[in-house]
């Protein structure tokens, strides 16, 4: 349990920083085949995984708030 936790947080934080940097990129060398409009997609996406992993710190299965076995 503790190892599925883990490595379910490590899985979401390297998704995050992946789109961050490709964000990053793309903004500057202002790509022209993203769309403004995608990054709003892009940012939505790394909001939503910033939720789940709080997610997991306040409750992950059944585990009480402050106690992430880590």
């Amino acid at each position: 349990m503790k190892q599925n936790l883990t490595d379910k947080i490590c899985e979401e934080l390297e998704l995050i920083g992946f789109l961050s940097k490709i964000s990053a990129l793309a903004i500057l060398y202002e790509s022209e085949n993203l769309p403004s409009d995608k990054f709003v997609l892009i940012f939505e996406d790394i909001e939503k995984r910033c939720l789940q992993l709080s997610e997991y710190f306040e409750t992950p299965e059944g585990i009480p708030s402050g106690k992430i076995p880590l």
